[in-house]
């Protein structure tokens, strides 16, 4: 079990400088991009890719991000297509689809000779980890190359069952008009925070939730119904670390506990206390577990 206390905190001494970017998929999606840039950058470490779950937007990683480029990483979080600013595009949403788009960003950022570190957050996760599995299947040896390591944050492989009636209930314009009433919006995403989720976190959820289409939440929330990427794990020989709060109620830590025992190179943090919405709740884990990543063989 982890706490912030446990880890020092990360060197700040660099400003950073926020870019607004957008990147085209061949289906003609249009996908916002934000790169934060440290005063210094050094190109010889990867690229950190934030992708958010449903029903968020890059901003769910303002936190993260920042702390992270004022270390001296080089970080870039994207609307996925739906979310945010970033459109639809003629395909439907889909985990694979929304690999090509993690490619169209990374593609879009960087050259071939450029690694980058992919850190998921829940349905971020499930694209993080279908990229990664097409990867590790176009290589002899592996999900190497340019994939220099996962960070993957209250997600899962499989088992995500997402019930008809939740699938419904996600595109309904009451739930809609639910949400955006702060106090009732709040009580019906409780189950996705943890005990001690401070109000801010708890609103900042309600706001990105409510400002998602209701049809995107619901072609999001029914994508993974039937996914199963366990079969590719075994391949993806990059390091990993898998984090999960203990009071995920959404992805439940036996998910993330499989996820880290089938990837070679994997690790496992827990954080007591915090819930699914580990971006909001605790950010500053992700950012020093994602460093540690990074610079570990530096």
């Amino acid at each position: 079990m982890q706490t912030a206390a446990e880890f020092p905190a990360l060197p700040a001494d660099q400003a950073v400088t926020a870019t607004d970017h957008t990147a085209t998929t061949d289906d003609n999606a249009r996908l916002a991009i934000t790169v934060h840039l440290p005063e210094a950058p050094d190109p010889s470490r990867p690229l950190v890719v934030l992708a958010h779950g449903w029903a968020a937007s890059r901003t769910v990683w303002h936190a993260t991000a920042q702390e992270l480029a004022a270390a001296g990483h080089t970080v870039a979080t994207y609307d996925q297509r739906g979310h945010g600013a970033s459109t639809t595009g003629r395909e439907p949403i889909s985990i694979e689809r929304l690999a090509g788009d993690l490619d169209t960003v990374v593609g879009t950022l960087t050259t071939s000779e450029r690694s980058v570190v992919v850190v998921g957050h829940s349905g971020g996760g499930y694209a993080a980890l279908a990229w990664a599995t097409r990867l590790a299947a176009s290589r002899p040896d592996g999900a190497g190359g340019r994939l220099a390591g996962l960070v993957l944050v209250s997600t899962a492989s499989h088992g995500q069952e997402t019930p008809a009636n939740e699938v419904k209930m996600m595109g309904s314009g009451l739930f809609s008009r639910a949400l955006r009433t702060p106090w009732l919006g709040r009580k019906l995403l409780g189950g996705t925070h943890g005990p001690q989720a401070t109000l801010a976190a708890r609103e900042a959820n309600r706001r990105l939730f409510a400002a998602t289409r209701p049809q995107v939440r619901a072609a999001c929330f029914a994508s993974s119904q039937g996914m199963d990427q366990r079969s590719g794990l075994g391949r993806i020989a990059v390091p990993a670390a898998v984090i999960t709060g203990t009071e995920d109620k959404i992805v439940k830590p036996s998910f993330s506990e499989e996820l880290s025992a089938a990837l070679p190179q994997a690790v496992l943090h827990r954080i007591p206390g915090v819930g699914h919405m580990v971006p909001l709740e605790s950010p500053g884990l992700i950012a020093r577990h994602t460093h540690q990543l990074v610079l570990a063989d530096r």
